[in-house]
């Protein structure tokens, strides 16, 4: 035994720390779909905060919680009951750390973040296998053209092994932020679920960081999602008749206040493709009358 070596330490169970911003983070992200928690949640989070409850037992609760209301007929609230058992599976997530870089790490953590959902709805941890179209307001009702089913595997073991190969410095440069855009940008477009993509993908970007070694800020997904959604829009979205190119520079915006302590004003409004709002008719992935303002 040398001097620097004092001995063999046994393997410990990680203990969750810093269940504040996890809770935020996850309660954050149900605004990508526009989904607010309930007031029950929000108490079991601020009891889990406190130490006065595990976050296995409040995930305990809230799940009894909904198989009471259902057992009795009570009227729930589908989104809010959604926000509810996803923001509490997200923050086990990220209280767990865990992470492998391959694009079963996103089969994973759709099949946790879901499971609790109807399966038919969205198929936790399966793949898509129907190409799939969704109407974006910043698009005036158009959409991005997502990767096809059968390119799924292909496409993500791609993009995985290029980032992969690309090594981060110590200090976040402008090239790390746009070169971890690009991927995030890339594996979003592949929409590889018929449901939560977005959600997903920010709870893996989120692990990611913290496996990269990165102190990531937790205020853009707390306070954001809405706009990381619409900036992964504009990074994906292509109209030359309408003289509307991808552009990453919004989720490079996201990125520095996550990574760089930047303080990009993130308005969505600064997204909206107004060729598509003056002139529908250059509408290019969905038909003219999808257009929300005529």
């Amino acid at each position: 035994m040398t001097a620097c070596d004092k001995g063999d330490y046994p393997y410990e169970p990680m203990t969750s720390n810093n269940l504040d911003a996890s809770w935020r983070v996850a309660i954050g992200l149900q605004d990508v779909d526009g989904l607010k928690p309930s007031k029950y949640l929000h108490s079991l989070a601020a009891e889990t905060i406190e130490g006065d409850l595990s976050l296995s037992a409040a995930g305990k609760a809230i799940r009894a919680y909904y198989k009471l209301r259902d057992e009795s007929g009570e009227a729930t609230d589908m989104g809010e009951r959604e926000a509810d058992l996803v923001s509490q599976r997200i923050t086990e997530l990220l209280s767990r750390r865990a992470f492998i870089m391959a694009p079963s790490m996103l089969v994973h953590i759709h099949q946790h973040l879901f499971q609790d959902l109807d399966e038919k709805t969205y198929a936790p941890g399966l793949y898509k296998t129907d190409q799939l179209v969704k109407r974006e307001y910043i698009l005036n009702g158009d959409s991005v053209l997502y990767g096809a089913p059968e390119f799924i595997d292909n496409a993500l073991a791609m993009f995985f092994a290029s980032e992969a190969s690309y090594v981060y410095g110590p200090v976040t440069s402008a090239d790390d932020v746009a070169h971890l855009a690009e991927f995030i940008s890339h594996i979003w477009q592949v929409h590889p679920f018929k449901e939560g993509n977005t959600r997903t993908i920010a709870a893996f970007t989120e692990l990611y960081l913290d496996y990269l070694g990165f102190d990531a800020a937790n205020e853009p997904f707390a306070n954001n999602a809405r706009y990381f959604r619409n900036a992964l829009v504009r990074a994906n979205y292509r109209n030359a008749k309408a003289g509307i190119m991808p552009d990453l520079k919004y989720l490079i915006r996201f990125l520095e206040n996550m990574l760089c302590g930047a303080d990009n004003d993130l308005r969505s409004r600064d997204m909206l493709c107004e060729a598509l709002f003056e002139d529908p008719s250059l509408i290019r992935n969905m038909p003219s009358s999808s257009a929300i303002e005529k």
